[in-house]
């Protein structure tokens, strides 16, 4: 029995889409080959061919002709009489176009190779940029600006009294015997508040950027000042006397500075240790010769023999102080513990004037520290405190604390005082106030000169018993913290 659906034929119609490739620049009436998509042969025989022949659709605003693609650009009076930059469209984008002063009616424009390509080649054609409609009777013939291009815009009144600002140029057209003014221009509010809004933001910006570059120049300035500022810190601590950190990465540009504080930091140190070392040497060499002096001055009668032994015994207790200073006090300079002197000078004293039976009392606070050379602070006490004991009459206090940065030590003693007249005087060389009392009159001119080496004072007054009070003030002290 035949097939119902073919009827013994051997095909049944069905539908099917098939994908077809265009090819570039194909025209209109083209027909396109498929190979073995026709109807199928009968009674099984091979299929054949399948022809599509192609329409092209028109475009909104292209045109083809050929392989060129024309464009028509709406143009006015005024863009073809001044010139201008239009943004038109192209087969693959925009594309800028300047349009020329004085463009007459009718002509156009071309644009290479942006048209449709050759079918089968690389090659394009291109695309003729057209006006739209005419631009008047009138521009038949050449157009000459009366002003040249470059003319600066201006403040004028717009139609409807509106302030504005623009350009204006006089066109005088072929033909014409009076020019036609063209201009272009917007009102002057819109233009102020846009110049407005940029210059507000530039402004914002440029204080942005500058904050940005001020914060980063700081930072920059700061890492490359870290050295010198190592530096001096490293400075500051050679002057209080500590050990100076030289040690270490210093930058190229400093080491030479480096070298020459590590040779002075040493060269001090030598010439400080060997002045002491000379001081000491000194009062060992004088004592020979003193104790000979003396047991020669024993022998002699007693009228002569009392006052040399008297000013011998003087010399020598002055050297066995010097030498005992030499003792306690090593070569060092730095933070020097005022209690710890103070009761050594103390201890010294009582020793030197232990017929005396006099009461020392030391009220210096244990962390007070003085930031200077240990044996200044000595002498400096030392004679202040020997001062003290030659006059007192059965008591010496000596009350010490560090305020605002300065050390103020104060030395009371119950002796007859100094009167205010002669205060000043008593700090001068040499000077005595009472020629039978023993010393040479240097002690209190020794304790000025070196604490003003310091910055430092030292002034006279009165104590709360009557005697004398000595205060001396020397800065760059410290109150060490409680360990």
């Amino acid at each position: 029995d035949p097939c119902t659906r073919c009827r013994g034929s051997g095909q049944e119609r069905r539908n099917r889409k098939l994908e077809v490739s265009i090819p570039g620049g194909i025209e209109e009436g083209t027909q396109v080959r498929l190979r073995g998509e026709g109807e199928q042969g009968i009674n099984g025989g091979p299929a054949g061919d399948l022809y599509v022949v192609v329409r092209i659709k028109p475009h909104e605003i292209f045109r083809r002709e050929g392989n060129d693609i024309v464009y028509t650009l709406p143009l006015n009076v005024a863009q073809a009489a001044l010139g201008a930059k239009v943004i038109i469209p192209t087969l693959k984008g925009e594309a800028e176009m300047e349009i020329p002063s004085t463009t007459q009616s009718g002509q156009s424009f071309r644009l290479k190779g942006k048209g449709v390509p050759y079918l089968r080649s690389k090659r394009r054609g291109d695309q003729i940029v057209a006006q739209s409609g005419s631009l008047g009777p009138l521009i038949g013939g050449v157009m000459e600006p009366l002003l040249a291009p470059g003319t600066r815009p201006a403040d004028f009144v717009a139609p409807g009294g509106i302030a504005s600002r623009g350009a204006a140029r006089p066109i005088l057209l072929g033909g014409g015997s009076e020019p036609l003014i063209f201009a272009v221009a917007r009102p002057r509010a819109e233009i102020d508040a846009t110049l407005s809004y940029f210059s507000t933001l530039m402004l914002y910006s440029l204080a942005v950027f500058g904050a940005v570059m001020f914060a980063a120049s700081l930072f920059l300035t700061r890492i490359m000042l870290a050295p010198v500022t190592r530096l001096e810190e490293a400075v500051r601590r050679m002057r209080d006397g500590e050990t100076a950190p030289l040690d270490g990465r210093w930058p190229r540009e400093i080491m030479p500075v480096i070298g020459e504080l590590k040779d002075l930091n040493a060269h001090i140190d030598r010439l400080i240790e060997r002045s002491r070392n000379q001081t000491s040497d000194l009062a060992h060499a004088l004592k020979t010769p003193l104790s000979i002096m003396r047991q020669a001055a024993e022998q002699a009668p007693a009228e002569t023999a009392e006052p040399l032994i008297a000013q011998l015994d003087r010399i020598g207790h002055s050297l066995d102080w010097h030498l005992t200073r030499r003792r306690l006090a090593g070569p060092h300079y730095g933070r020097v513990n005022v209690h710890d002197v103070t009761e050594d000078v103390l201890f010294a004293m009582s020793r030197l004037f232990e017929g005396r039976g006099l009461d020392f009392k030391s009220r210096v606070e244990t962390n007070a520290h003085f930031i200077g050379d240990e044996e200044d602070l000595h002498e400096m006490l030392g004679n202040l405190i020997e001062n003290a004991c030659k006059w007192a009459n059965g008591s010496v206090t000596v009350a010490g604390a560090v305020s605002g940065g300065a050390l103020h030590i104060r030395i009371d003693d119950d002796g007859p005082g100094i009167p205010d007249n002669v205060a000043e005087a008593v700090f001068g060389r040499g000077t005595r106030l009472d020629e039978t009392a023993p010393g040479h009159g240097h002690g209190l001119a020794i304790v000025r000169d070196i604490s003003g080496l310091y910055g430092g004072a030292v002034d006279i007054g009165a104590s709360a018993s009557g005697g004398a009070s000595i205060r001396l003030t020397l800065p760059g002290a410290e109150a060490a913290a409680p360990a």
